[in-house]
């Protein structure tokens, strides 16, 4: 909610609407608990590298946020 500009998604794109964490995140040896807590981030081929810089800024200002309250 704090970053209205950047496009995250809690789950993988091939399981979009489950409820279940992603096998491949489970195949990698990721614990329920750590597979569910991750967040996936695209990027396009037309992504610029100021836009990612710009996107890098506001995903560490809201972690910071998150660990300081």
């Amino acid at each position: 909610m704090s970053m209205p500009d950047i496009a995250l998604s809690t789950g993988s794109a091939c399981n979009s609407g489950a409820q279940e964490p992603s096998y491949v995140l489970k195949a990698i040896g990721l614990s329920h608990e750590e597979a569910n807590s991750t967040l996936r981030i695209g990027f396009g081929r037309f992504n610029t590298p100021d836009e990612i810089l710009t996107a890098t800024e506001i995903f560490i200002k809201a972690v910071n946020k998150l660990t300081i309250q």
